[in-house]
């Protein structure tokens, strides 16, 4: 039995992302995408298009010094929606470990693009801690 294609895309997705490489991630998502983070994001809990999204990304990377990697795997996939779990993790710059396991909901328009992407952490308390303890600083109010 194959997989549905949208475990394939979304797999080759998280293996590229795994990898360092994001820009698959966008050729995946609607211009207007819609992104709801859990508590492991931080004060980065909303994005809203590709643009606030690629804004998002770069400054939580970048709150944990360039040590954040995500490692997934597609769990499950049809033509409405992909459902994936992600180890997140990385290193604040005080030295703190940030370590997250969190599962991806995203949806699928009919034409094959995700408009809207919630994320929900395992871990939550560990994630509020860790950024009551490393307050991240967005550039703008990603609440």
């Amino acid at each position: 039995m194959s997989n549905h294609p949208n475990f394939d895309r979304t797999q080759a997705v998280l293996d590229a992302v795994r990898q360092g490489d994001h820009a698959p991630t966008f050729d995946l998502l609607a211009g207007d995408v819609a992104w709801e983070n859990g508590p492991g994001a931080g004060p980065w809990h909303r994005a809203r298009g590709q643009d606030d999204l690629a804004l998002m990304l770069m400054e939580f990377g970048a709150s944990l010094g360039g040590t954040f990697h995500q490692d997934g795997r597609c769990i499950y996939a049809d033509d409405r929606m992909a459902i994936s779990l992600i180890h997140e993790t990385g290193e604040a710059p005080g030295g703190d470990r940030f370590d997250n396991l969190a599962v991806y909901i995203s949806r699928f328009r009919s034409d094959g693009e995700v408009d809207r992407v919630w994320t929900v952490d395992l871990d939550a308390e560990h994630c509020e801690a860790f950024w009551q303890k490393n307050p991240g600083t967005p550039s703008k109010d990603f609440s």
